[in-house]
């Protein structure tokens, strides 16, 4: 009896899903986007709450991509950093309310504008741009957060 109640368990155990890994964010901090309970001006288009991680560090495009993967999630997908604001950059303040006011710099988006330049967005006033996202680590390309979702 204690044979077969011990392979019970034995099997039901490995017949179990294995649980996913729970995202991380170390090295950065996570916060909720905007609602349109907690920001006028939202809308349920262009708010959604999704809880983000942004990176302590500056980073080129290439390097957060890479630290989004180490944490077990992946760079911000820019419909989900923007809901209802089209994909392309004006750098009009107030282009993105999910995110405006939600603290201090600039954060990368996984949008690509071009072969050579991503989408990000400017935290303290929603603004959209784009900046270079090349390999080279040299100052002349853009050094943001990383945003993961």
């Amino acid at each position: 009896m204690k044979k077969i109640i011990i392979f019970l368990v034995c099997v039901c155990f490995l017949t179990m899903p294995a649980m996913a890994a729970e995202p991380t964010c170390n090295g950065g901090s996570t916060f909720k986007a905007n609602t349109k309970e907690t920001y006028s001006n939202c809308s349920d288009e262009t708010c959604n709450g999704h809880t983000f991680c942004k990176s302590d560090n500056l980073m080129n495009w290439w390097s957060a991509f890479t630290w989004c993967e180490s944490q077990g999630r992946k760079l911000a997908d820019f419909a989900t950093m923007c809901p209802g604001v089209p994909q392309y950059p004006t750098n009009t303040e107030g282009d993105c309310p999910n995110l405006q006011g939600r603290g201090d710099g600039p954060v990368w988006s996984s949008l690509a504008y071009d072969n050579y330049n991503a989408i990000y967005v400017m935290l303290s006033s929603g603004a959209v741009r784009y900046a270079l996202r090349n390999h080279n680590s040299s100052a002349t390309y853009a050094h943001y957060y990383a945003l993961c979702e």
